[in-house]
């Protein structure tokens, strides 16, 4: 029994115990290259093995003992119906597909063909990853307290085990090597192909960190706005150490998307000035005015720094293999007309790739509108506003370099779940307000302070409450 075995079955304790299931799935998120066990040629996550055992225990708790009290409404949750259609639909691609395509050469590592009646154990994996990850989500969803510092968590976490790994390497100090990255199921990139040093953190690739560090540092930067005292200077702490790990793993993706973050935030900003839903303080205007004056030289050094590294990465060998694997997985989209060939045979380099291979159109549909449900009620909430962000970088990061569905870290899936906690608990605090003073509405989970972070409400009606049994 490994040591990640032993975090994983505490935490699955410590989510049952305390009904902090988003805390127990946080925590167990930080280590994306992490296994606690391996089936077979299979390595389980952790974040996927907490998941199960968080599901497997809540949901035959509720369908033996809450299931008849009716307190839980399913179609209350926004993008469930969606969510639920999207794997239904999957898993029907993944099980037709085979035999309506047979002999097809899928774009897998394996780069295995489709067989009529045979399913393969990544096929199975994945199936069941996702249908964990939409478990996730409907967890969060009933769960005291999920919000914005649920993600804050992981962030916090992972940063601070990267930067330790970072300088176990580069000062001497003791440091668990082999213990957060154990999963045999990842081929370790630390170096350039020309052999130049790259950092990967505690994650499988750097890649893997940028993409972490971005979510990272845009969640701590907006929350950082939200919070006082202590709390903004430990949050613009964790931003500053995610932007310095972004740009020690010499990330393409990180310069990218950075610079693309950077001018839909000021773009944001801006706007919400202009439509007069903020306002600045006199030290504030002076911030941006000098950003303005200093922008004449930065735009030009920026735009030439990007068009220095975008040149170097498309005449790299990396990639035109990842351009190649993403034409060929489009390819696969266009000759099964659009149906796709199912979960766990295709994997492309690029999340949308992925996806249109995988699922096909349908399932790209299903798959954007579930997003776009969960999302426009979200973006009328203030307190939501890191997340927001959070859910915009991943899924940047996923179109440009991340190509699973369900990955590792589960950051997209636990994203929307803490989003759609937080639409709930907006609608419930709102029906009780309309029933005026006094009144106690059903089904009301947890009220927001200044901050935006929640707290259990009187008589709250949860999942928390169907997992007593009767």
């Amino acid at each position: 029994m490994g040591v990640l075995t032993v975090v994983a079955l505490v935490l699955i304790g410590y989510g049952l115990a305390t009904r902090r299931y988003d805390r127990a799935l946080a925590l167990s998120g930080v280590t994306s290259a992490g296994a606690v066990a391996v089936v077979g040629p299979i390595a389980v996550p952790t974040f996927y093995a907490v998941a199960l055992g968080l599901v497997v225990v809540l949901g035959s708790r509720y369908f033996l003992g809450g299931a008849a009290r009716g307190r839980a409404s399913l179609g209350a949750v926004p993008g469930a119906g969606l969510f639920l259609a999207f794997f239904a639909w999957a898993v029907l691609v993944t099980l037709v597909a085979p035999m309506l395509f047979p002999g097809l050469d899928t774009v897998t590592p394996a780069d295995a063909e489709l067989v009529a009646g045979y399913l393969t154990t990544s096929n199975i994996a994945q199936i069941l990853y996702l249908a964990l990850s939409i478990g996730v989500v409907l967890i969060f969803a009933h769960t005291v307290g999920a919000g914005p510092q649920t993600l804050g968590l992981m962030f916090t976490v992972a940063m601070l085990l990267s930067l330790w790994r970072y300088l176990g390497i580069n000062f001497g100090v003791p440091f668990p090597y082999g213990v957060f990255d154990n999963s045999p199921g990842f081929e370790y990139i630390e170096t350039s192909p020309d052999g130049t040093s790259r950092f990967r953190g505690i994650h499988p690739e750097p890649a893997a960190l940028a993409g972490m560090a971005l979510a990272a540092a845009v969640y701590s930067v907006s929350r950082a706005v939200q919070v006082r005292g202590l709390w903004r200077v430990g949050n613009l702490v964790i931003a500053g150490i995610a932007i310095f790990l972004g740009i020690i793993s010499t990330s393409t993706s990180f310069v990218v998307i950075g610079a693309v973050m950077l001018g839909l935030s000021a773009a944001f900003v801006v706007g919400r000035f202009a439509s007069r839903r903020t306002g600045w303080s006199l030290p504030v205007v002076y911030v941006v005015l000098a950003l303005v004056v200093a922008s004449v030289w930065l735009v030009p050094v920026t735009y030439e720094y990007l068009h220095e590294v975008l040149t170097d990465k498309v005449a790299s060998d990396s990639y035109g293999q990842r351009s190649g694997s993403d034409a060929n997985s489009y390819l696969v989209f266009l000759d099964t007309y659009g149906f796709g060939v199912g979960l766990g045979s295709a994997r492309a380099s690029s999340f949308l790739a992925t996806l249109l291979s995988a699922t096909g159109y349908v399932g790209a549909l299903l798959f954007a509108a579930a997003i776009f449900a969960v999302a426009r009620p979200a973006s009328r909430i203030h307190a939501a506003q890191p997340v927001m962000w959070v859910l915009v970088v991943v899924l940047l990061t996923k179109l440009l370099s991340g190509p699973d569905v369900t990955s590792t870290s589960g950051v997209l899936w636990m994203t929307l779940g803490v989003l759609v906690s937080m639409v709930l608990a907006d609608r419930r605090a709102k029906g009780e307000a309309s029933s005026g003073p006094g009144s106690s509405a059903q089904g009301a989970e947890f009220a927001h302070d200044g901050v935006g972070a929640g707290r259990p409400a009187a008589g709250a009606d949860s999942l928390h409450d169907l997992t007593q049994g009767d």
